[in-house]
């Protein structure tokens, strides 16, 4: 019998090319993985995915299936979204993806703001890089996503929704021997020390590459990549490397342990990055995520460094 998780399970195994990726990502054994497509496969009476040693790929029955897999798939969301919208915000679901550094300008006083104001709405909530957020969003797996994109910005079947613009900068502690320079002699010194900062995409790499005066984007003095804010602020307050962040993240740290921005070094991207709300084309969003959209641009709004 076709039922929507089995169509699931085959529009992951078809992204990860290979069952024992989809079964950790489905949270499911790989055998359970395979009886599932398999009882799949005997309900349409095809053969989906080729299986061999170096991986899986679709047939071409695959092929002119999972599109419109895909669609089902999408069309129970919707209606999953529309159910919601009767429920109402009070007692409504919630499931959005926000970045890494957005997250560290608004998010605990956003929920701290829910939580007192909507008790009853339920918010599921998934941190990370817009690379990874961005699968999450065209497989209908949240509703919206909050992130900078400017350095990889959205398809052009998303919607973009702006929000107030954060600004990037380098961070270090303070007396930290960058602060002794002038401003040639500051941006001449920075390659002597480790930077460190979130997963970067090609394009801010290349930014980066600019502001350092290199070759090549790969050799950045890249000592840490990493999608904790709290882990790189606290790297960088106990040595002498450079954060690159948001000035709206590292503000809602100062009052705790003071770091400093370098006074004479700007990102290529200029002052102004634009934070977008950003959500599938023609989804139409609950009154719960409308509700909560607007609690994330009051708070942004009113945060600043």
């Amino acid at each position: 019998m076709l039922n929507l998780r089995r169509l699931h399970h085959l529009a992951v195994i078809a992204e990860e090319k290979s069952f024992l990726k989809a079964a950790l990502r489905l949270n499911l054994t790989q055998p359970a993985l395979t009886r599932s497509i398999q009882t799949l496969e005997e309900s349409l009476g095809l053969q989906l995915l080729n299986r061999a040693h170096d991986g899986v790929s679709l047939t071409d029955a695959g092929h002119r299936i999972l599109p419109r897999a895909l669609q089902i798939l999408g069309d129970a969301e919707s209606l999953k979204r529309e159910a919601q919208q009767l429920v109402g915000v009070d007692s409504g679901h919630v499931n959005f993806g926000v970045g890494v550094f957005p997250a560290e300008a608004f998010l605990t006083r956003l929920l701290i703001e829910q939580v007192q104001e909507k008790p009853g709405l339920t918010v599921d909530v998934d941190i990370g890089n817009w690379q990874r957020l961005r699968g999450k969003l065209q497989r209908n797996e949240l509703d919206f996503v909050v992130a900078l994109t400017h350095s990889l910005p959205p398809p052009a079947d998303f919607a973009v929704h702006p929000l107030p613009t954060q600004r990037f900068g380098f961070f270090v502690r303070q007396a930290h021997p960058l602060l002794g320079l002038d401003a040639l002699a500051q941006r001449r010194a920075m390659r002597q020390y480790k930077l460190i900062g979130p997963v970067l995409p090609n394009q801010a790499r290349l930014a980066l590459q600019e502001i350092y005066q290199l070759q090549h984007h790969e050799e950045l003095p890249v000592g840490l990549s990493c999608d904790s804010v709290a882990v790189l602020r606290s790297v960088m307050l106990s040595s002498d490397c450079v954060l690159f962040a948001t000035h709206e993240a590292m503000c809602a740290s100062l009052p705790v342990e003071p770091c400093v921005a370098l006074p004479h070094v700007q990102y290529a991207a200029a002052q102004a990055l634009a934070t977008s709300v950003i959500h599938a084309q023609g989804r139409v969003l609950s009154p719960a995520a409308l509700w909560l959209i607007g609690k994330i641009e009051q708070v942004l709004a009113s945060a600043g460094p």
